[in-house]
């Protein structure tokens, strides 16, 4: 008995219901509210998933797989986009240079300002 895995790795669309607020009621130990954080999946997100499942288990059946065993997305990811970059307060968080449109001491430097970061992991980027 033989088994082999298979991965997907695939770029979220940007949808505009995916957002981070502030919780309207929990709060942490200080006192301050919480994170909400609210995503779903684009509707592309799922139909490429599916192709991708599907492609893999055409490729495994081709190399003599006797089953195969599709699991769900793997529950870490690299969402970005967060705070949009924006040259006016109006149409997002910070400026070009990662400051706050609304806090000027308070400069971002994260993927929160990244708009897509592919399929690969965007930590180096963000760090070098």
């Amino acid at each position: 008995d033989h088994m082999a895995g298979l991965w997907i790795v695939g770029e979220d669309m940007p949808r505009e219901e995916n957002r981070i607020t502030l919780h309207k009621d929990e709060k942490d130990e200080h006192g301050m509210p919480i994170a909400d954080v609210h995503f779903d999946d684009h509707p592309n997100d799922e139909a490429m998933r599916n192709h991708a499942y599907s492609q893999g288990q055409a490729l495994y059946a081709a190399v003599g797989a006797t089953r195969t065993f599709p699991t769900p997305p793997y529950p870490s990811t690299h969402n970005l986009g967060t705070n949009r970059m924006s040259e006016k307060a109006e149409d997002g968080v910070v400026n070009k240079h990662g400051q706050s449109h609304d806090i000027k001491n308070l400069f971002l430097s994260d993927g929160s300002q990244f708009t897509t970061g592919a399929a690969e992991n965007p930590t180096l980027t963000i760090v070098t």
